[in-house]
């Protein structure tokens, strides 16, 4: 096959890896209609293929859950000159396995997402090609780099794009496939505004929100209405970070709603500090947002402190939540057990705050420590981050954790988190929040559902293949749902539906937290605090946060294309604390003028000049030079280049050494 140019196409297989689905947010009847067998569609794929030119490159997106899981036995309908594997931490098993399939076939890989932009080390010795960041700038540079014959191993794109830069996403090669997806999938924002300690979002896309233009986003929207979808999942981190942008876009989803002789419903993640904003919250029940996930976290005030979760401490937490609950708007809350300031009573307290607040979705983990945030730097500091990489069969990931509890034991926190799940994912205990929930929800005056008659709760239960204890519980949601809320019967049904398949799955974790329990308990579970990835010195990110619009406008003013300077300073850092080692407490006067050096080094390299050859611009003129500098504190810098110095530092895999004899110093010391 060839383009026009003459020039062969190269096929590219993007694969979105197996991964058990916890929860399918649609009934039992609908998805024997409409086949559905995932939760929606691979957006990041899709925009991978969005940024890949039409023109010498065919892509073909494969979704495992979807399209097959993949063997060494697989037949395509055409041979693949590269296959990408994306992906969160959790699938990289089965990313690398992939890999392996591909590589006997002499194809070339590489992988990207989350799970790689998190630990790209990790991927490197697996796969041809890894890609950190985001890849609206690095992806096109792969391609025009693999058309010469030179790829690079590992591309690290440490800017954050405008996203009025990221192209629409191409869905063209699973067209005849969409029908099997619940939900559209559509982003609007990159970012997240928020510190918290345990989260590595701001690590992924920065705490500076980015949007789509509203007009782009109706335009995917539509993309998604003509796939026959009736729900779209906005997968944004931060749906109401910048309220103003999100009024604007809920104004055009209400319109494009009107248009529709049956709306759209939509569902995406946001903080409960939206409850505060009246306006916002009408706009969301106007618009059809049916179901939006909140990381609620804790029901411990000092954990929610300890964790710098602290817009949640605005306010009354429960008032918040109910707030929202009656402008019909359904939560699913996100909940962890484990931080420093929990000791064994919060389970119980856990326990008694979710019934209080009638969430009618609700997903409860141990607290995690993900690589390279500053939850996981302050634990390895403290000798408290185990590696369970030896230890066979944990199950998923909501049946483990890799820390070391300050207030309880390990073997305290998952006896304890085994008790929590098992209490809360009761029928018993469902049903009473269920009912909480409608009485709340009823009292909306945006919602108009169509009604439809009650359910016969016997037979939906048997429809189901329930536990018998299901009968009791769905009569109650459904005889409730008709006193206090008729209108709200379908969406009553549907919560019975989903929760008969949540409940298998609970009853699978519950199971394998067993066998991890008597693991540790006996002593059998491998806790590895060997681990080969030096944590940067504490103070390193605010002393960073101190110096680098000095060390930032050294580089500007001095570098020939200004588009490399993100990279210039994470050699600059790097090369630093590879220097002085795990001795950094602060930038001292020394480090000042070794970073001078260090400046007019890399700017001679990124320059194409010599070193010895180099002669930096004068103080006057260096200021002149850097008139036009950007506000770096807004850009958000400091989050971006924190994240690569880590990246880089534990590729080297070794702890930072101690420092060698000092470089000499040439010139003064900034500022």
């Amino acid at each position: 096959m060839t383009s026009e140019n003459g020039r062969g196409v190269k096929n590219i297989l993007l694969v979105s890896p197996y991964a058990k689905n916890e929860m399918l947010w649609v009934t039992g009847e609908e998805a024997s209609l409409c086949e559905v067998l995932n939760i929606y569609p691979p957006l990041g794929l899709a925009t991978v293929a969005g940024l890949t030119p039409e023109e010498g490159y065919y892509v073909q997106l494969w979704d495992e859950v979807v399209h097959g899981v993949i063997d060494e036995n697989t037949v395509f309908d055409r041979e693949y000159h590269l296959v990408g594997v994306t992906g969160y931490g959790m699938h990289r098993p089965r990313g690398i396995e992939l890999a392996q399939i591909f590589r006997k076939r002499g194809v070339m890989t590489c992988a990207g997402g989350p799970g790689a932009s998190s630990a790209p080390k990790e991927y490197q010795a697996h796969f041809d090609v890894v890609f950190s960041g985001e890849v609206e700038v690095s992806w096109p540079q792969f391609l025009r780099d693999w058309d010469a014959g030179a790829p690079q191993p590992v591309y690290h794109q440490i800017d954050k794009p405008e996203l009025d830069t990221s192209p629409i996403p191409r869905w063209d090669s699973i067209r005849d496939t969409m029908k099997h997806y619940h939900l559209g999938a559509v982003q609007t924002t990159r970012g997240c505004p928020y510190d918290c300690e345990f989260c590595d979002v701001i690590y992924l896309f920065g705490r500076r929100q980015r949007h789509k233009p509203v007009k782009t986003v109706i335009e995917e929207v539509k993309a998604m209405a003509a796939f026959g979808y009736e729900w779209i999942f906005f997968c944004d981190d931060e749906f109401g970070g910048d309220r103003k942008y999100a009024k604007e876009l809920l104004r055009a989803l209400i319109a494009f709603n009107e248009t529709l002789d049956r709306p759209m419903y939509y569902s995406t993640q946001m903080c409960i500090t939206a409850s505060g904003d009246k306006e916002f919250c009408e706009l969301l029940a106007a618009a059809n947002f049916d179901m939006v996930f909140i990381g609620i976290e804790s029901a411990n005030p000092g954990s929610l402190k300890g964790a710098n979760k602290l817009q949640n401490l605005r306010g009354n937490l429960l008032d918040n939540i109910h707030t929202l609950l009656r402008y019909g708007i359904g939560i699913r809350s996100g909940m962890i057990v484990g931080f420093d300031e929990d000791d064994t009573s919060i389970f119980q307290t856990t326990y008694d705050f979710l019934q209080k607040a009638c969430l009618p979705s609700i997903g409860i983990y141990m607290l995690m420590a993900p690589l390279g945030t500053r939850l996981w730097m302050r634990l390895m500091h403290e000798g408290r981050v185990v590696s369970l990489a030896r230890n066979k069969n944990l199950g998923p990931a909501r049946a483990r954790t890799n820390i070391i509890p300050k207030s309880m034991t390990r073997l305290e926190l998952l006896r304890g988190y085994r008790w929590l799940l098992d209490h809360v994912y009761s029928w018993d205990a469902y049903a009473e929040r269920i009912c909480g929930f409608l009485s709340l929800a009823g009292q909306s005056p945006h919602r108009h559902d169509k009604p439809i008659p009650k359910p016969d709760a016997k037979a939906l239960v048997e429809k189901l293949g329930a536990a018998p204890e299901a009968l009791p519980a769905a009569a109650k949601i459904l005889d409730h749902a008709e006193q206090v809320a008729p209108h709200l019967m379908v969406r009553a049904k549907h919560l019975v539906v989903q929760f008969a398949r949540y409940h298998v799955t609970i009853q699978e974790t519950l199971r394998d937290l067993d066998v991890n329990i008597a693991r540790e308990a006996a002593g059998e579970m491998i806790l590895d605090r060997n681990i080969p990835i030096a944590p940067l010195p504490l103070t390193f990110k605010s002393e960073l946060n101190r110096i680098l619009p000095e060390v930032y406008r050294r580089l500007y003013a001095n570098l020939r294309d200004r588009a490399q300077i993100s990279l210039a300073l994470t050699d600059v850092f790097v090369e630093l604390l590879l220097r002085v080692g795990s001795s950094f407490e602060k930038f001292e006067p020394h480090h000042l003028a070794l970073l001078e050096e260090l400046c007019d080094r890399h700017a001679a390299k990124y320059n194409g000049v010599p070193a010895v050859d180099f002669l930096p611009l004068s103080p006057e003129a260096e200021v002149a030079a850097a008139q036009g500098m950007p506000n770096i504190k807004k850009l958000r810098v400091v989050d971006d280049i924190y994240k690569s110095v880590f990246q880089r530092i534990a590729e080297h895999g070794r702890p930072v050494p101690p420092p060698p004899q000092p470089l000499p110093v040439t010139s003064p010391a900034i500022g």
